[in-house]
This record gives structure tokens, C-alpha cells and sequence, in this order.
């Protein structure tokens, strides 16, 4: 089978960029099993406030540094749980889309997770329904042995690549600064970039501040976010490709 893949970390509370670069693509690997690192975006994530933006953030123990992401616990003291639905209520209940999504995050925020990407994959996958995104969706700790798998990124990416029987990997503009290119025309494989444009878009509060979470493109644009969504990416033409 021939077809378009892309690879991202579960991410909380991800960024518009994620899921244009899925909209591209025709199976989204969820990398459960790559490594976390304190102070990313798999524990925080942007929301928009009226004094300028905040990070929501979920107080993972540093012990976690550097585990892989499907081994990592949420915290035992839930308090942080109100203090984020809170957050998003305080700045987003006026916003004109709100009320047809407040729902599904009352209930996630009342929840009871236990490991983080739990969590994350839950609000992944709402999103990308919110997107009209209908993809193929793994996790890459269901493809392959994480303790039998090659610590090189390339290597790694790779062999999930071919475990899902890729033609094309679509890597985020970041993978040019650590993919070994050569790698992938020898097994076999296209690589491709996406490069994503950020929209502007009316926000709950005066001016406009880029890289938000997508809730809340989301909670200020509704139904229309999904052609937004759509249309905030490209795919580079010079592609890398295999003989």
C-alpha cells in the first residue's frame, strides 16, 4: 500500500500546525513511545487571555524526564484539572463557538486519566473529528518493540515507516534540522515537508497572537475551522525522493 504518513508526539491541547500537517497526509502515527521531555509541548499548551496568552500546564513529575511519553503518569493531586477547565471557561465562554463544544471538554476535565497520553490522544482525536480530518490513526507503540527499536531518530521513524507500508513520509519543517535525508531514498521512501502558513483569524480579545492551542481557533471560528484548517499548509514541492 502507497500512502502519505506523518508523525507527531500527542501533544496537549495541540496547535492549528498539527493537524494541517495531518490534513495532508493519509495515516497520522501518534508517537506514544518517543521520548518526553520536560517544558514541551506535550504537557503545556498557548490559550489566549486578555492580558496576552497563558500556558496551561500539567504538572508532570520531572522524574518522567526523558521516559517515553506512554510511560508517563498524570499527577496524583487533580487540582490542576479545575484550574485548567476554569482557565478555558473564564477566556472562552464569550467566544461565538463555545457553547457547541463545551461539552466534550466539561467531561475531559472531569475525567479520571491516568497516563498522559491518554489524556492527549482523547483531545487529538475530538479535534480532528471538530476538522473534518479523516485519516488512518496508529500508535507507534503498537507497531513496533520499543526495546528492540533503533535509538536514531531516522532510524526509528523509519522503521515505523515501513511498518505501515509508507510511500511518503510527511516531516514538519523542524525535521530539517535532524533527519538524515539520504536515509529514506535508500529504503525505499519519499520525504516530503509541510509548511504550514498561520492563519489569522478573530480572537475574543483585540489584536491577534499566532500559535495558540487550536481550541481556540476552534471556540472563535466554529465550523469554519475546518476549512481553515485545510487551508493553512502546503507541501513542498522538492521532495526527496527514492530511486
Amino acid at each position: 500500500m502507497n500512502k502519505i504518513v506523518t508523525l507527531h508526539q500527542p501533544n496537549y491541547l495541540p496547535w492549528i500546525g498539527l493537524f494541517s500537517k495531518v490534513k495532508k497526509s493519509e495515516c497520522f502515527i501518534i508517537s506514544d513511545d518517543f521520548t518526553y521531555t520536560n517544558h514541551s509541548e506535550t504537557n503545556r499548551n498557548k490559550i489566549r487571555t486578555n492580558t496576552g496568552w497563558t500556558y496551561l500546564t500539567i504538572p508532570i513529575n520531572r522524574k518522567f524526564h526523558m521516559s517515553r511519553i506512554c510511560n508517563v503518569l498524570l499527577p496524583s493531586d487533580k487540582r490542576w484539572l479545575e484550574n485548567h477547565w476554569e482557565n478555558i471557561q473564564f477566556h472562552y465562554t464569550k467566544t461565538n463557538f463555545f457553547s457547541l463544544y463545551r461539552d466534550f471538554f466539561e467531561e475531559l476535565y472531569h475525567k479520571d486519566f491516568q497516563y498522559l497520553w491518554e489524556l492527549n490522544v482523547e483531545i487529538i482525536l475530538y479535534l480532528l473529528k471538530c476538522f473534518e480530518i479523516d485519516v488512518e490513526i496508529l500508535k507507534s507503540s503498537d507497531l513496533l518493540d520499543m526495546d528492540n527499536r533503533s535509538t536514531h531518530k531516522t532510524d526509528a521513524i523509519i522503521a515505523i515507516l515501513k511498518a505501515v507500508d509508507a510511500h511518503t513520509y510527511l516531516s514538519g519543517p523542524s525535521g530539517r534540522n535532524y533527519l538524515d535525508y539520504e536515509r529514506f531514498p535508500k529504503n525505499n521512501l519519499n520525504l516530503s515537508f509541510f509548511c504550514f502558513q498561520h492563519p489569522v483569524y478573530p480572537q475574543r480579545y483585540p489584536g491577534f497572537l499566532p500559535n495558540m492551542s487550536a481550541i481556540d481557533l476552534l471556540f472563535n471560528m466554529g465550523p469554519d475551522a475546518s476549512r481553515i484548517v485545510a487551508e493553512s499548509g502546503t507541501v513542498e514541492d522538492n521532495v526527496i525522493t527514492s530511486t
